[in-house]
């Protein structure tokens, strides 16, 4: 009797349910953390802490600060691989971020704040959107076009490509050095133009770390087309493409579109705006003003000039970033290109036939930068708020351009902006394939699909360059009617 009771008094605790503990984090607590200097960053209603391993992000430090205190679950989602946001982002877990529980002491403080103002300033008003509603939708999308395996590499492309780069490399070659005549060395430049307008789209597709996906295979393969071959920085190229995916044509931000003194694509340009990317002012000043005024004009002209401009920029990025990324393996490159391009060159007859073929086979990658520039030049500049869904951002900014399939190897995947914006890692060989879906998309929620012929895209960012140029005109006509007036009030 007394071992059943004893075994009754012994009978197991009821199961109890123990609830996850997770630490919440307001918006407020967000904000004010970012303020103090963390970087953090919201991905599927998580906050994640960034603010020791931003310096080792691949894309470079300015990517990750565009995002700090805000949602960026797109850009994760669509500029990486599933395996940095299946696995690898979970070790920088900082919490969950709070709901919305109404306005809070702080948020309160402001709308009264903001209130009392309110008569004083005019508040811009930012488009409403229901952000959830389209990632719902986008997510959908893109789960049709990983569905129909666009986001698959055929290599038989790339293959095909390889014979294209060699043939016209060994061309450049031949009529170089074993040519006679001055035509045949004029089109031994062309040739080699052809070959840097070709080879660069593939250095773009493993800056994207599009081809392979491993990413030191990518970065040798872009580093090869672009350092080795090209005599570009891929390192450079990556470290501000990236930031121009995520803030496309924002005037503060991306780089893309800060080219003062040659060029202002908006008047905000006239306000001697901070350069986020390259941190400084970028003034806007008597010289701006003398390239801005006639910027229509010169716009073709500067494009036979640009590929100068990038051997600047790729020797500073390597100079004054001693921790980039594979930097000696670009110096390398970079090395081995000023001895070779050189040493072709050499070849040539004469001083006056040498700087011919310089000025042809860099000049003619003028329409490869003008394929680069037509896809943002002539779209919208427009601040539209912090809370802009990533889609619309890009389909706002960019512009896709109309030709006919056979057309596609000239262009390189470069007419397909918008797609290649809204999804970064599908092979550009699949991009045209991607079209009916990204139409059918912008349909359903009254979006507009920007896609112009080569002409037209050409017309519209003159037209654009030409409105900015107009406004510089007219501001200094107003400036000197203004000090005419002065002065006559002088005499009186």
């Amino acid at each position: 009797m007394s071992i059943l009771a004893t075994s009754t008094t012994m009978a197991p605790p009821e199961t109890q349910t123990v609830e996850p503990q997770y630490n919440f984090i307001t918006k407020d607590e967000l904000a004010e953390r970012v303020k103090g200097g963390e970087i953090l960053v919201i991905y599927n209603e998580k906050v994640y802490n960034l603010t020791k391993w931003i310096n080792h992000h691949p894309g470079g430090v300015f990517a990750v600060r565009q995002m700090n205190g805000r949602d960026a679950t797109d850009e994760i989602n669509l500029m990486h691989p599933p395996e940095v946001y299946t696995k690898r982002i979970h070790s920088f877990y900082e919490g969950e971020l709070a709901p919305d529980q109404g306005l809070t002491s702080i948020t309160k403080k402001q709308a009264k704040s903001d209130a009392a103002a309110k008569d004083l300033k005019p508040q811009k008003e930012f488009p409403k959107y229901d952000n959830e509603k389209i990632r719902r939708s986008f997510q959908k999308l893109e789960a049709e076009v990983e569905a129909a395996g666009l986001f698959k590499c055929n290599y038989w492309n790339y293959a095909r490509e390889s014979c294209r780069y060699v043939t016209f490399f060994t061309l450049a070659i031949y009529l170089t050095v074993w040519g006679t005549e001055l035509w045949q060395h004029m089109a031994g430049a062309v040739f080699l133009a052809m070959f840097w307008h070709q080879i660069m789209f593939t250095a773009h597709d493993a800056g994207h770390n599009g081809i392979t996906h491993i990413r030191k295979v990518d970065a040798l393969i872009g580093a090869f087309l672009g350092d080795f071959m090209g005599g570009l920085s891929i390192g450079w190229w990556k470290k501000s493409h990236y930031v121009h995916h995520i803030v496309p044509n924002d005037v503060e931000n991306d780089p893309d579109v800060q080219h003062l003194p040659f060029f202002a694509l908006s008047t905000r340009f006239f306000d001697n705006i901070y350069s986020s990317y390259f941190e400084r002012i970028m003034h806007f000043n008597s010289a701006s003003k003398c390239f801005v005024r006639i910027q229509h004009i010169s716009y073709y002209i500067i494009m036979l000039f640009a590929r100068f401009n990038l051997y600047n920029l790729s020797f500073q990025f390597l100079y004054l970033h001693p921790k980039a990324q594979y930097r000696n393996i670009e110096f390398a490159g970079m090395a081995f290109f000023f001895t070779w391009y050189p040493f072709l060159v050499s070849f040539l007859p004469d001083w006056q036939t040498r700087l011919a073929f310089v000025l042809v086979s860099n000049g003619l990658t003028a329409p490869l930068h003008i394929q680069i520039t037509l896809s943002h030049f002539g779209m919208s500049m427009e601040d539209m708020g912090p809370d802009e869904p990533f889609v619309v951002r890009q389909l706002r900014t960019t512009m896709d351009v109309d030709c006919p399939e056979w057309m596609d190897f000239i262009h390189g995947g470069l007419q397909f902006q918008v797609i290649h914006h809204l999804f970064p890692r599908v092979p550009r060989h699949n991009l045209r394939k991607c079209q009916p879906y990204v139409k059918k998309f912008c349909a359903e929620h009254g979006f507009t699909y920007h896609i112009y012929t080569f002409t037209k895209g050409n017309w519209i960012v003159l037209k654009a360059l030409k409105d900015v140029a107009d406004q510089v005109v007219f501001f200094d006509k107003v400036a000197q009617y203004n000090a005419a007036n002065m002065a006559a009030g002088h005499y009186h």
